[in-house]
């Protein structure tokens, strides 16, 4: 759709810093002659990054740039770290990936039959060389059989929507506070036993089906967001 090529392309310039914090955004007139479109569709993907608060709208009506870095508003939707940061300064390792049978609790998470092929990721992703979160991932082999190593050490999301004819839905989380073990520690460079935020996720395809459930575990131990009436 065109709304999501210009929802992209301006979140592209938001991380990218082309468009500045602060900075006022072109008129909807202005933004319809570049993207070749009508002003509807301008007010949409306009609307749509003001709800993910990437751009705020003033009392007068003007729109500008927010500051995506500023708030962990990325909780609240099913983001990309590179929806936030430039692609350029996110690194992910995998130190775990395999094809592993699903217990009858994984089964159930996932919605699907006991023992069936799931794929396990395990990684730990940077921003800038700092290390961010941990993840553990399971998704469902049937739905997507030509997952690789170096599918992992990207943006899965981005991965699951280009690669396959899916749509990303929902998700359903659940956050906690979780005291790290001696070995997530270390991954994170942090101290023993240091208490973090783990969020667990359900995420959910437009088609209802579950496309993983997983586990990370944030470095920070707080949240901030951005909240407006």
């Amino acid at each position: 759709m065109k709304s999501d090529y210009i929802i992209n392309d301006l979140i592209e310039k938001i991380t990218s810093r082309k468009l500045l914090v602060s900075s006022r955004i072109p008129s909807e007139t202005q933004l319809a002659i570049k993207y070749q479109c009508n002003r509807h569709t301008i007010r949409k993907a306009i609307a749509h990054l003001i709800e993910r608060s990437y751009l705020i709208k003033s009392i007068d009506g003007s729109t500008y740039v927010n500051d995506v870095n500023h708030y962990n508003n990325s909780i609240l939707f099913l983001s990309s770290l590179s929806d936030y940061y430039n692609s350029d300064n996110i690194k992910s390792n995998v130190n775990e990936f395999k094809l592993i049978d699903s217990s009858e609790e994984l089964s159930k998470l996932l919605q699907v039959e006991v023992n069936s092929h799931v794929w396990l990721i395990k990684r730990v992703r940077y921003i800038e060389s700092r290390p961010i979160h941990t993840e553990e991932i399971y998704m469902p082999y049937y739905l997507f059989p030509n997952l690789t190593i170096k599918d992992c050490e990207s943006s899965l999301l981005s991965y699951i929507e280009s690669q396959y004819d899916y749509k990303i839905s929902h998700g359903i989380r659940t956050v906690s506070p979780i005291k790290l073990s001696e070995y997530e520690s270390n991954l994170l460079a942090l101290p023993n036993e240091s208490v973090v935020m783990q969020i667990e996720n359900i995420g959910y395809l437009t088609n209802s089906r579950i496309y993983e459930y997983s586990i990370s575990k944030s470095r920070e131990s707080k949240f901030q967001y951005y909240c407006r009436r």
